[in-house]
């Protein structure tokens, strides 16, 4: 591992101007320049959740679980929360210090901003580590961090963005690790894989974890360490990573079992790139509007470099191969089923059967190819072998053949587009074809001042890093830039409801901005979590119409409905409160009559032998949801008549914790509009008491005749059980660093195989 002097901190202050320079319309104060992330998940699903847990921060109330979205929602458990990642704390804490009482958005867009600089800084150290000079690495960290991965669709999915940033990081201390012999960088690597853990996305950091060990081993065996040491350091590394990141991996893996991905089939999990999407190596916005794959031409120039020059000279082989290895399967996994290979690691690899989108594995073909780009530019910045420069003429002989073929190609596009054929997906093929022109040009320029000119003068290099930023920028900077516009701007239909005192749900007909509820602190029975409970989402998907409205306490419906019938054909008494617009526009806002409760009292329990049962019985037309409820479990109730009216009131009502005092005429089954979910405890009268669950996803308790104090409690063990491992492995990270700090021996100051105490 280097030791950063102050030209490598001079090359990380020009990595915070880069990073000013490529987001400056995010960052500057002007109204008029300023842009915003487009509306899609990073507003609807991260910042909405944002805004809501900031709430609840604000009101003393930690949100393990939420009520805005899905009837009831264990959101601590989506790892895509990420309500103990540190930098996510740290924005929460801003938001408090800047006197805010709602999330700032703003703020959000900054932290990932932040990420994508921490990402340019952790490569430029990994690289910095391996290579002899410092504009080497410089350009490798250049073409990972602003490359088309990072700047494309993650930018709006915070949890892969700030998932990726650990990887070059753990990459580090692994090197360093048996470069350097040096056993405290265990811990470094532990970090970042706590890090990227906590911060949310599972398949990423699957990823992040993989591409390390396999990184470890491989550099294991160039050192020579026995297999049992390197098996040890293994171990040692997970081990502390996972109570690094327990409070979240706990309740994530426990959410798993009864989510949607459970049990992804392979179908679902294969989607990936068609193979068509190999042209976005060298040609954006041909065949997608993103283009993950894309590092820019000089630096896949630079790779060919690495590879060849390095197959040429033994001695300067390094890591090559293996990043080779890691882009060659990477690339093959990134098509999903579309190619053969896919399905091996679906049935071999742990954790691989969870996740659908392949295409994530970009993130490893960007970061190899960065790598072996580094490389390259490293042994082309140096003295060539006569053979090497043979090689490097027919390489620029190559170029030249490109730019030919290039400027035709241009040529034929402008002509058709004036035409009104465009067949790219961006709808500006000249545009892009014109660049990747000016960048085969200039690469062309760069080679054969190489090879002519030599490599003495800093203006060659410095000129190289240019022509990697205003490719990258010129085709990245401007993907996800949208016009500033409210996320959730004020709505007559959601003020009306956000005006009504009373207790309810609505259902959203795809007419309000996804998962407002948890913004303007109302409920409604659906949200775009990409992780779902399963029982739930069968609920919603078999269970008629007006039941579930019903059930779920639903009083209003915002629909392009005129008048409200359900999707049965069953007409539901509602009176229509609100309209805006017409025709595929129309917006109506219909009020139930006679809206379910939020728990009621039921006598007749149907019992069914499985969950298919559970259905049959609610879609008979004589189920009845205020009489009788299904049950997959026999319960025994008293069939005496009742003499009265069931009394019920709730005394304290919190996401947590639901308190009701009931007063029965006989014994009934208390039936509360939530969800049921592990860690749910309920308490009749002080007495710990089973929750049974109703019509497929209620909770429900059995209560005696007479007054009962009724209480239902969220005490999911798997969060305390991981929040306890945590403080421990938080606890050992932090006294090992300050035993190196308090012993004055820091990990870049020790001598060459001395072993820490």
């Amino acid at each position: 591992m280097f030791k950063p002097d102050r030209k490598d901190l001079l090359v990380v202050l020009l990595l915070v101007v880069l990073c000013a320079l490529f987001f400056w319309r995010f960052l500057t104060p002007s109204a008029t320049s300023r842009v915003m992330f487009p509306k899609g998940d990073f507003s609807y699903q991260f910042y909405s959740w944002r805004a809501m847990a900031f709430r609840e921060l604000r009101q003393g109330r930690f949100p393990l679980w939420t009520n805005c979205i899905y009837s009831g929602y264990p959101l601590q458990a989506d790892p895509q929360s990420a309500l103990f990642y540190p930098p996510a704390l740290v924005t929460y804490l801003a938001n408090w210090v800047a006197g805010l009482k709602t999330f700032s958005f703003r703020l959000l867009e900054w932290e990932v901003i932040a990420h994508v600089f921490l990402t340019s800084v952790f490569t430029y150290a990994f690289l910095r580590s391996q290579l002899k000079r410092r504009l080497s690495a410089l350009l490798g960290s250049v073409a990972f961090a602003y490359g088309g991965y990072l700047t494309s669709y993650p930018l709006l999915q915070v949890a892969i963005v700030e998932s990726a940033a650990w990887l070059p990081l753990a990459l580090l201390g692994a090197r360093a690790l048996y470069q350097e012999q040096k056993r405290s960088y265990l811990w470094l690597v532990a970090f970042a894989f706590g890090m990227t853990i906590l911060a949310g996305h599972t398949q990423t950091s699957m990823l992040v974890v993989y591409a390390t060990l396999a990184y470890m081993v491989y550099q294991a065996w160039r050192t020579g360490t026995p297999w049992h040491r390197g098996l040890r350091d293994l171990l040692f590394v997970l081990v502390i990573a996972g109570g690094l990141g327990a409070v979240q991996a706990l309740p994530s893996l426990e959410y798993a079992r009864y989510s949607t991905r459970a049990d992804l089939p392979v179908d679902q999990a294969g989607t990936g790139f068609p193979p068509l999407d190999l042209v976005q190596f060298v040609l954006t916005g041909l065949v997608s509007l993103w283009q993950p794959l894309y590092i820019g031409i000089w630096p896949l120039l630079l790779a060919a470099v690495a590879l060849r020059t390095r197959a040429l000279d033994e001695r300067r082989r390094g890591d090559t191969l293996f990043w080779l290895g890691v882009a060659v399967v990477a690339l093959v996994l990134s098509f999903g089923r579309h190619l053969f290979g896919f399905e091996l690691a679906y049935l071999l690899l742990p954790g691989y059967h969870l996740f659908r989108g392949q295409e994530r594995l970009a993130l490893l073909v960007s970061l190899a190819l960065s790598v072996l780009a580094a490389e390259g530019a490293d042994v082309l910045w140096g003295a060539l072998m006569r053979r090497e420069r043979l090689w490097l003429r027919g390489l620029a002989r190559l170029i030249r053949g490109g730019i030919l073929a290039t400027g035709a190609a241009l040529v034929a596009a402008i002509w058709l587009h004036r035409q009104g054929i465009d067949p790219s997906d961006s709808g500006e093929l000249p545009n892009h074809l014109a660049i990747l022109l000016l960048m085969a040009v200039g690469s062309l320029a760069l080679l054969s001042a190489r090879l002519y000119n030599g490599t003495r003068r800093l203006g060659w290099n410095v000129l190289s890093i240019a022509l990697v930023v205003v490719n990258l920028f010129s085709l990245n900077r401007a993907v996800n830039q949208a016009p500033v516009d409210p996320v959730y701007p004020p709505a007559p239909a959601t003020q009306l409801m956000a005006e009504d005192e009373s207790q309810f749900r609505f259902q959203d007909d795809y007419r309000l901005p996804p998962q407002s509820a948890c913004v303007l602190d109302l409920e409604e029975v659906t949200g775009i979590a990409p992780i779902r409970p399963a029982h739930y989402e069968r609920f919603l998907e078999e269970a008629p119409e007006a039941v579930r409205w019903a059930l779920l306490n639903v009083k209003y419906v915002v629909s392009w409905r005129g008048s409200l019938v359900s999707r049965e054909g069953q007409a539901v008494p509602a009176d229509v409160v609100h309209t805006e617009g017409e025709g595929k526009e129309a917006l109506y806002v219909h009020r139930l009559r006679e809206p379910g409760p939020r728990a009621w009292v039921v006598r007749g329990v149907y019992q069914a032998r499985d969950a298919d049962q559970v259905y049959e019985y609610m879609r008979s037309p004589l189920f009845d949801p205020a009489r009788g409820a299904v049950l997959q479990e026999q319960i025994l109730l008293s069939s005496a008549a009742s003499g009265g009216a069931d009394s019920l009131s709730f005394v304290r009502q919190t996401p947590l914790r639901v308190q009701i005092l009931a007063e029965l005429p006989s014994e009934g089954l208390l039936v509360l509009s939530e969800v049921t979910y592990p860690g749910w405890r309920a308490y009749v009268n002080g007495k710990l008491t089973p929750i049974h669950e109703a019509n497929g996803i209620l909770r429900a308790v059995l209560l005696p005749a007479g007054r009962s104090f009724v209480e239902f409690r969220y005490v999911p063990i798997s969060f305390y059980l991981g929040l306890a491992l945590s403080i421990i492995a938080w606890v050992l990270l932090i006294s090992a660093v300050v035993s190196l700090i308090y012993k004055g021996r820091p990990l870049t100051s020790r001598r060459a195989g001395e072993t820490p105490a």
